[in-house]
């Protein structure tokens, strides 16, 4: 037992656990045992010392030996432009939530279900869809398809007329479709041109886009729904996403690559029996070390070669049907259990916070307007940074610590203490925002705790997720796949939730479900290492992974 982790009885190595090292060929080291690394390529300059994981091949034409500048090219265009446009569809026209309803003559809870949970079963369901269609297909078409669903739904949304609240919820659906992609495959994109020592920055700037798009759009959509009308709203966002496609189509070339995997040059001749001859060992020991033919290199695509949509089908030894069946498979395995609950709720929780955000600002004593009601997004913004800010430092001084603590071992457990902070900040802000506004307070107090949890959330979730890519190694994707379609099923009722039972007694069983679901924790810490063996033993989810992690 290392501080607290059960051992596993099954396996001698369980995946995951592995030896901390500040080198930085540790990944190289676990990842090429048995060769020697000096005859691996390396980087170049400054990093000339580093193996590169995954070893490029010699086509020019791989993602791995393209040059920095387009690689970056690639990495702004998704990961933050891209990425910051998924985050703010989701809250586009929440700062009007109120208005929109008296408008289209619906109540509050009924345009909340249109606006947020069409969004996020278009956005579970089509997840399991997309990551399929990106194996057999490439990424290329699913990333531009996906901005034209964007595109087109915010536009159908941008000209519904009154009393549409269908058409609307039509249009979300769209929406979701589209949006499912830059969820979970832009990861996947970072894994195909980045080596691993390379990929820090870009998957940080990811994570970043994705909660600033979130948080920073009500400020921006708030005085343009105040002069222009929420339906001008959907126009910029779906000017945004004709900007997306035109660099998606100009800028950003398939990025799947199917490489041969390294095969050792310490190859032993077969054995031989003593009653074999001297001749036939000897031709044993010819053909094995006889060098394999060298594959004449292809040569390097033009620009306009680069930037065709379709490839063809990609070769994979996983069905159709196991690929759509991971994310159910996975959400039945007891780490995306745990996370569902921990991620999947606190999400849905951020949710219910947009609803109420605008119901609270918007009515006496407040009498906010909606561009007043979008600045109190700032807050959330501000918080989210400084946490998304600290995660790494402290994700890497929980790592180092606890590691030199337990005899230079690492488990992925160990990210779990920082879920610690989700507890108490999280249930510390919703607690807060139920009591300060039912006694309706001065707005600094609900907005100082609609910081606190945004805080706690991102900490938290960035905690779960990480857990979740470690135990689920070659699947990530298929994982949080399931672990995103958990939530919808709450986001169907908590709005008729929160109209019954009032901001203080929703806000207060929400604060004691944060507490519950992080105290689930300290089991998943006890037995998670027993977990991870159980999944690797019996869930068979490996095949033609697409992952960020995936070397």
């Amino acid at each position: 037992m290392g501080l607290g982790i059960l051992d596993d009885h099954h396996l001698e190595h369980v995946p995951g656990t592995s030896l901390f090292n500040d080198d930085p060929n540790a990944a190289a080291l676990s990842a090429y045992e048995g060769f020697d690394l000096g005859k691996l390529k390396h980087a170049k300059g400054k990093n000339a010392h580093i193996v590169l994981v995954p070893q490029p091949s010699d086509d020019p034409n791989d993602p791995l030996n393209w040059p920095k500048w387009k690689k970056h090219m690639i990495m702004l265009t998704q990961s933050v432009y891209g990425t910051t446009i998924c985050g703010a569809l989701g809250p586009l026209v929440s700062a009007d939530l109120v208005n929109i309803a008296i408008e289209l003559d619906r109540s509050v809870q009924a345009l909340a279900r249109a606006l947020g949970s069409a969004l996020v079963l278009a956005l579970a369901l089509a997840t399991v869809v997309w990551s399929v269609m990106s194996v057999k297909i490439g990424k290329r078409p699913v990333f531009l398809m996906s901005t034209l669903l964007m595109f087109a739904g915010t536009m159908i949304s941008s000209y519904s007329r009154e009393s549409s609240l269908d058409v609307l919820s039509g249009s979300r659906i769209l929406q979701g479709v589209g949006q499912a992609v830059l969820e979970f495959l832009v990861g996947a994109s970072i894994a195909d041109i980045y080596f691993t020592h390379e990929r820090g920055i870009p998957v940080a700037l990811w994570n970043l886009a994705l909660l600033d798009g979130i948080n920073i759009t009500p400020p921006i959509s708030g005085p343009v729904i105040e002069n222009r009308g929420w339906r001008f709203s959907f126009k910029m966002f779906s000017i945004s996403c004709g900007v997306l496609f035109l660099l998606q189509v100009f800028c950003m070339p398939e990025t799947t690559y199917h490489r041969k995997p390294l095969k050792s040059e310490n190859i032993n001749p077969q054995k031989v029996s003593d009653s074999s001859s001297n001749e036939k060992k000897q031709d044993i020991e010819t053909i094995s070390n006889e060098e394999p033919s060298t594959p004449p290199v292809p040569p390097q695509k033009t620009y306009w070669e680069e930037l065709r949509i379709y490839n063809g089908i990609y070769p994979t030894s996983a069905s159709v049907w196991s690929l759509l069946m991971r994310p159910f498979i996975a959400c039945c395995t007891p780490v995306c259990l745990w996370a569902s609950l921990l991620y999947g709720v606190a999400i849905t929780w951020l949710v219910l916070i947009a609803t109420s955000v605008s119901q609270i600002f918007s009515a006496p004593p407040y009498n906010f307007s909606p561009e007043n009601v979008g600045l109190t997004y700032m807050s959330p913004f501000i918080f989210a940074t400084i946490a998304a800010a600290l995660c790494g430092p402290l994700t890497d001084y929980v790592a180092k610590t606890m590691s030199k603590a337990n005899l230079g071992i690492f488990e992925p457990e160990f990210r779990l203490i920082l879920v610690a902070f989700y507890a108490v900040f999280g249930s510390m802000g919703f607690f807060g925002w139920g009591i300060s506004a039912n006694d309706q307070d001065p707005w600094i107090g609900p907005v100082i705790f609609f910081g606190l949890i945004s805080f706690g959330t991102t900490i938290g979730c960035s905690a779960a997720i990480g857990y979740v890519v470690d135990a689920h190694r070659q699947s990530a994707d298929s994982a949080l796949g399931g672990v995103i379609a958990f939530s919808f099923a709450i986001t169907f009722f908590i709005n008729d939730w929160l109209a019954d039972r009032g901001i203080l007694n929703v806000f207060g069983i929400v604060g004691g479900i944060t507490l519950f679901t992080s105290l689930l924790t300290i089991p998943m810490y006890i037995y998670g290492k027993r977990a991870r063996s159980w999944i690797h033993r019996t869930v068979r989810m490996d095949e033609d992974e697409t992952t960020v992690v995936a070397h």
